[in-house]
């Protein structure tokens, strides 16, 4: 089966609780707190339901991506992804008229993945961004290949290396195969004990503009 044989759909109530369970298989060492859970894809529901896309199988949930709009200044970035996507009152930060889409999650279920899925997703997610004429697609790319190299390589030298290919990351790899290109390196912006809770901050920009 290929991905032509999946459904792309933008969430809905009756996928919240089967999509946080993706989550909960797909990323099992992130901390409880920093996990989407039912209650916050229903926000996504009725906030922008088009920014995460749900793949199924069936009615089998075996993919998603999540997004918002926002607006961005990549030199003063919030700490912590959280401290972006929500506001002190824990309300999401999605402003419709923001010029970035922002990315968070993306998961695709173990079973499937190597079929292409991925790449659907975010094919849906930038289509999002020139459809609604935003800036580009931004997001934080963990660095899940670091953990294989970390004794030999400053995280700066591994990006380096993966960005000239040649080294290969499972996450940023195929994120630069989709036409983004990094920014900076970010620090404690989430939890990801592999590339010692380091990310790269990437974006997608707008072809049209």
């Amino acid at each position: 089966m290929n991905e032509t044989s999946f459904t792309f759909s933008p969430i809905t109530y009756d996928l919240c609780e089967p999509t946080a369970e993706l989550i909960r298989i797909c990323f099992p060492d992130m901390p409880p707190s920093d996990q989407y859970v039912a209650e916050d894809f229903a926000e996504m529901v009725e906030l922008y339901a088009m920014g995460t896309v749900v793949v199924l199988d069936g009615e089998k949930v075996i993919g998603m991506g999540t997004g918002i709009f926002t607006d961005l200044d990549f030199d003063n970035l919030p700490a912590t992804e959280n401290g972006l996507l929500y506001d002190e009152n824990d309300r999401s930060r999605h402003d419709f008229a923001g010029d970035y889409y922002w990315g968070s999650d993306l998961a695709v279920h173990p079973d499937y993945r190597g079929r292409g899925i991925a790449r659907e997703i975010y094919r849906w997610r930038k289509k999002q961004v020139t459809a609604n004429a935003k800036k580009g697609f931004a997001a934080a790319a963990v660095l899940p290949g670091y953990a294989d190299h970390r004794e030999n390589l400053t995280i700066h030298e591994y990006v380096e290396k993966v960005v000239a290919k040649e080294l290969f990351d499972p996450t940023l790899s195929v994120q630069l195969r989709n036409g983004f290109r990094v920014i900076k390196l970010l620090h404690e912006f989430f939890v990801f004990p592999r590339s010692d809770n380091w990310s790269a901050l990437i974006l997608w920009e707008n072809p049209d503009l």
